[in-house]
């Protein structure tokens, strides 16, 4: 009996570990993917996503409180690459004309990446059950 329950602690610690160490390897799980409906302005051009771990401030994005921008160019999607796991991000996307005039913010959206350790138990949790 002692053994069995052994063996199986150590499974446990096995799948746990693996899981864990999968999920901080793999990117998917890294990822934010935003896609939003292009402008029809004639002189529109291009995007830009603001984000950053608070929520903004303000509505335009002078003085937003968002901590990174990206340009997204004419694109209407973009996705974010090994964001940090176990935080909040937020985003918001302004569009720009040919003057460089900058819109203010579309809607904020928010993405949790969970936690690696959180996430593998609840895998292992899924798997059984």
């Amino acid at each position: 009996m002692k053994r069995n329950i052994i063996i199986a602690a150590f499974l446990a610690f096995t799948v746990v570990f693996g899981l864990s160490f999968y999920c901080l390897k793999n990117p998917g799980l890294r990822r934010a993917e935003l896609k939003w409906n292009k402008g029809s302005e004639a002189d529109l051009a291009g995007y830009k996503i603001h984000y950053g771990t608070n929520p903004r401030k303000n509505n335009c994005p002078d003085g937003s409180g968002y901590s990174d921008t990206v340009d997204a160019g004419l694109s209407s999607e973009y996705a974010f690459q090994d964001l940090e796991l176990g935080r909040t991000y937020y985003f918001s996307i302004s569009s720009y004309d040919l003057s460089k005039n900058e819109s203010c913010f579309s809607e904020e959206v928010r993405k949790r990446i969970p936690n690696n350790f959180t996430y593998s138990l609840f895998s292992v949790f899924r798997m059984f059950f």
